[in-house]
């Protein structure tokens, strides 16, 4: 089948480009992910929107809930797959992109592990924090660090001091 666009990430991002593009383009979204939603349930538990579900919404497509409540990760991943479902976007799961290219003839090629797509436009919309990075301060005088990437819940860190290093979400 042929589209006119791929979106590499299916989360919020990649679901709201789709569904712009949705009445004028073929679209087809790509992702890495078993489901929709499953960057958020991979997130530290606790995880909740600093944002009221009514500035959380994508387009007219109502978040169930106090408006000005804040949701749970776990209420973001029903939302998104209840988005997906209502309004037929094509979502191909599982499929990581492994090479992107574009050729001479203004064509991108993507490669994911077990399909080529040749297709005018792509979208990336993968999200920013995918690639955890330490800085190379560790010295052996700290006992224990862990990226924020790698955090669920207060269990993980052991008792004493801590030091906290990172943007407003850490």
């Amino acid at each position: 089948m042929e589209y006119d666009v791929i979106v590499i990430g299916g989360g919020q991002a990649g679901l709201a480009v789709a569904y712009a593009l949705k009445e004028k383009k073929k679209t087809l979204i790509l992702d890495e992910n078993e489901q929709t939603g499953d960057s958020w349930k991979k997130r530290y538990d606790s995880l909740q929107l600093f944002t009221p579900r009514n500035y959380s919404e994508l387009f007219d497509f109502k978040f169930r809930g106090d408006p000005k409540g804040f949701p749970h990760k776990d209420e973001v991943v029903s939302y998104l797959q209840e988005f997906e479902i209502k309004n037929q976007l094509s979502v191909l799961h599982n499929q990581q992109v492994i090479k992107l290219s574009r050729g001479n003839d203004q064509t991108f090629r993507v490669i994911t592990q077990n399909q080529t797509y040749m297709v005018k436009n792509v979208v990336i919309a993968t999200g920013a924090f995918h690639n955890p990075f330490i800085p190379d301060i560790h010295d052996h005088s700290i006992p224990y660090m862990i990226h924020a990437s790698a955090y669920k819940n207060p269990t993980q860190i052991p008792q004493g001091d801590v030091l906290i290093i990172g943007a407003g979400n850490t």
